[in-house]
C-alpha cells in the first residue's frame, strides 16, 4: 500500500530497521518525511489513506518502546 509513494523508502527503512540504536531516529526520519508531504497539495485519497495507516504503525511502534510486532505474542 506504501510502495509507490515519495516517503515510503524512509517508512521502509523504519519498519524494518533492527538497529534498536537506529530505530528511534528512523522512525523520526519517516515520521518527518510523511509529514512534509503530507503538507503538500493535491495528494489522491489512495495516499492519504496510506499515510493514515503508516502514520498509526510508526506510532505503535513508539508505544512498544521499539519492539518489533512479533516479540508481543
Amino acid at each position: 500500500m506504501v510502495q509507490n509513494y515519495d516517503w515510503s523508502s524512509s517508512y521502509a527503512t523504519a519498519v524494518l530497521e533492527l538497529d534498536r540504536q537506529k530505530l528511534s531516529k528512523s522512525i523520526l526520519d519517516a515520521e518527518l518525511a510523511i509529514l512534509r508531504r503530507a503538507r503538500e497539495p493535491g495528494l489522491a485519497r489512495r495516499e492519504w489513506q496510506a499515510i493514515e495507516v503508516a502514520m498509526d504503525v510508526l506510532r505503535d511502534m513508539r508505544m512498544r518502546r521499539h519492539m518489533p510486532l512479533y516479540e508481543h505474542r
